[in-house]
C-alpha cells in the first residue's frame, strides 16, 4: 500500500476532471483533511456503501438522480464490464437512478481503491 502523501498526490492528479473518479477523489481529499486516514475512507465505503450516507453528494434521491444522469454513460459501462467480468445481471433494488448511482460510485472508488493499492 502507499503512504498517504503518496496516494494523496495520486488523489489530487484525479480530482480535477469531470468523471466519477473525480468526484471519488475530491471526496476522500475532503475526508483526508478532517480525518488523515485515506485508508479508512475506503474501508468504510466498500463496507456500507453509500447507503450508509457517508457521501453527503449522495444521499438525497435529487442529488443520486442528477448524479446518474450526468454521468449515465460512465455507468453503463461500469454496469456492461462488471457484468462482463462477474457473469451476472446486475438488478436495480428500489430507485433505478438512486441504485446505479450508488453502484457507479461504489464500483469506481473499488478501482480507485486497487489504483492505490489498498486491500479491503
Amino acid at each position: 500500500m502507499l503512504n498517504n502523501e503518496l496516494m494523496k498526490e495520486k488523489l489530487e492528479e484525479y480530482a480535477s476532471g469531470d468523471d466519477i473518479k473525480s468526484e471519488v477523489a475530491n471526496d476522500v481529499l475532503d475526508y483526508y483533511d478532517n480525518n488523515e486516514d485515506i485508508k479508512g475512507f475506503f474501508e468504510d465505503l466498500l463496507s456500507h456503501g453509500c447507503q450508509s450516507g457517508m457521501i453527503p453528494g449522495l444521499v438525497y434521491y435529487t442529488d443520486t438522480h442528477k448524479f446518474f444522469d450526468k454521468h449515465y454513460e460512465e455507468i453503463e459501462d461500469l454496469r456492461y464490464e462488471y457484468e462482463s467480468d462477474t457473469g451476472e445481471c446486475l438488478q436495480a433494488n428500489g430507485d433505478l437512478k438512486n441504485w446505479f448511482a450508488w453502484f457507479g460510485y461504489e464500483e469506481t472508488a473499488r478501482k480507485l481503491a486497487e489504483e492505490l493499492e489498498i486491500e479491503i
